[in-house]
């Protein structure tokens, strides 16, 4: 698998974990899940263990917040699809 890692992701989430606590969410298996995981946080410092994948999910084919601890109203969503989270459209920003 290759994955290029966009411009100045590591000052992102090094400025972003210090406001917000962070998940990892995505539609891929939990494997791939885990291997973006170690490839944005390779010291576990941002993400820890809150790693979502598919699997984990309890909606086929769109993310849930109802797997993610915290108010729906606190989260903010950066996705690069709309589909994905349609049902939580006033958290997403693309």
């Amino acid at each position: 698998m290759m994955t290029k890692l966009r411009p100045f992701v590591r000052p992102f989430l090094k400025e972003a974990s210090e406001m917000f606590e962070m998940y990892i969410y995505t539609m891929g298996d939990r494997p791939y899940a885990l291997e973006m995981a170690k490839l944005l946080d390779p010291q576990g410092e941002y993400f820890n263990a809150k790693v979502i994948s598919r699997d984990d999910g309890t909606q086929k084919h769109q993310k849930g917040l109802d797997v993610v601890l915290g108010q729906e109203s606190a989260v903010l969503i950066l996705d690069d699809t709309e589909h994905v989270s349609a049902l939580l459209v006033s958290n997403l920003y693309c």
